[in-house]
């Protein structure tokens, strides 16, 4: 796929040997279901990973909260 080698907007990671890697979107500010899907999952915050591939906020309560989230 040699045309994605000088995309901008395509980002590498690296292996994520010690964790797991959960990717979502559509997220529309909802925080709470997020919150409760990562618990669900038993996510942890010092191994796994978190990717948002896009809508993080403009529906959901309160959608500001959901960038504090991601970061």
């Amino acid at each position: 796929m040699r045309f994605l080698d000088n995309n901008p907007r395509i980002t590498r990671h690296s292996a994520n040997p010690d964790g797991r890697d959960f990717i979502v979107g559509d997220l529309h500010g909802c925080r709470a279901m997020l919150d409760g899907l990562l618990a669900q999952v038993s996510f942890d915050t010092g191994k796994d990973r978190l990717f948002s591939v896009g809508d993080l906020v403009d529906r959901g309560p309160p959608s500001s909260t959901v960038n504090l989230a991601t970061h």
